[in-house]
């Protein structure tokens, strides 16, 4: 199949000149538009402007630049919410926040109407419940659209049986705003209770909201802090998702309060390397109770801060 990409003339570095879109995207030079990418003022300014080129595709994921440890960060990929990072600037600094989530290795939710995080360059975010939001997103500085559906209120009936058919028809929006897809079903799909991720397995619910996505996260976060179930949850979601979509990026749950139940950073860190070779990051959920979490009770920075020095010293 053809299809026409979008990139941009002049900017150094780039081979003849030119950058792809989804580059672009990742390094907050342009934002989707409904006609085409929309070079932001950063990228005016820089001298850069618009070009067309057709290309073959392969139906394959887009792939992203890869993440390197260092100064930037751990060298893995992260899904954080901005709100929650405020909420934590007493026990994360803003220099630590902005070092272990500011560059494009991050998918960063709700950064672009919220200072400084609107600055930095990771992945502009917004999350959507139904299918049904995608046509009211998406305003400047969205590079990414993360679909979450699960068993609330939020979520349509009809999405909840067929999540997979509703993730392709959120994706053909999204991915003809030039943005990024995200799909990060949660376990509840397939019922509740403590066999639910089980359930959620047996119904290869992993495998049927991948196939059209970029990125999957598995909501792994409900298993903590038993390891060994969340390192075989991961394991099995991570291989169905890739089966279905070969070269999707997949990302792991992991939270400070799951459900308001208490976890230590230790179990959370245990959890982290338990299946640090079967996925390419993590979504650290640091929750406060509310519409979409009532059990979640108060947020616990402290746990998240701990786990991120323990990542910092022995490695993700």
């Amino acid at each position: 199949m053809r299809m026409t990409l979008w990139l941009a003339r002049g900017l150094a570095g780039a081979e003849g000149g030119r950058m792809p879109v989804v580059a672009l995207l990742l390094t907050g030079l342009i934002v989707g538009g409904p006609g085409g990418p929309l070079l932001t003022t950063r990228a005016q300014a820089a001298g850069l402007a618009p070009v067309q080129a057709t290309v073959q595709t392969t139906g394959q994921a887009m792939s992203l630049a890869p993440c390197a440890a260092g100064a930037e960060g751990l060298g893995v990929r992260w899904i954080v919410n901005a709100g929650s990072l405020r909420r934590a600037a007493s026990a994360i600094p803003l220099e630590e926040q902005e070092r272990f989530f500011g560059s494009p290795c991050t998918f960063l939710v709700g950064k672009q109407n919220l200072e400084p995080y609107a600055h930095w360059s990771a992945v502009g975010t917004i999350t959507i419940r139904s299918a049904a939001e995608v046509d009211r997103c998406c305003g400047e500085g969205v590079g990414a659209v993360l679909y979450d559906p699960e068993a609330w209120r939020f979520t349509p009936p009809e999405e909840k049986r067929h999540p997979g058919a509703a993730a392709c028809r959120v994706a053909e929006v999204v991915h003809g705003q030039h943005r990024l897809l995200i799909v990060a079903p949660a376990a509840d799909l397939a019922g509740g209770g403590p066999e639910r991720f089980e359930r959620f397995l047996r119904a290869k619910i992993a495998a049927r909201v991948a196939r059209c996505a970029d990125v999957y996260e598995i909501q792994a976060q409900g298993t903590e802090p038993d390891v060994r179930a969340f390192e075989e949850f991961v394991r099995k979601a991570a291989a169905q998702a890739r089966s279905a979509r070969k070269g999707i990026v997949v990302l792991a749950g992991i939270s400070t309060n799951p459900m308001g139940r208490e976890v230590s950073a230790e179990a959370v860190y245990a959890c982290v390397r338990a299946v640090r070779e079967e996925v390419d990051g993590y979504w650290l959920n640091i929750p406060a109770g509310g519409a979409a979490c009532p059990s979640c009770g108060e947020p616990k920075p402290a746990i998240a801060a701990e786990l991120l020095k323990e990542m910092a010293a022995g490695g993700r």
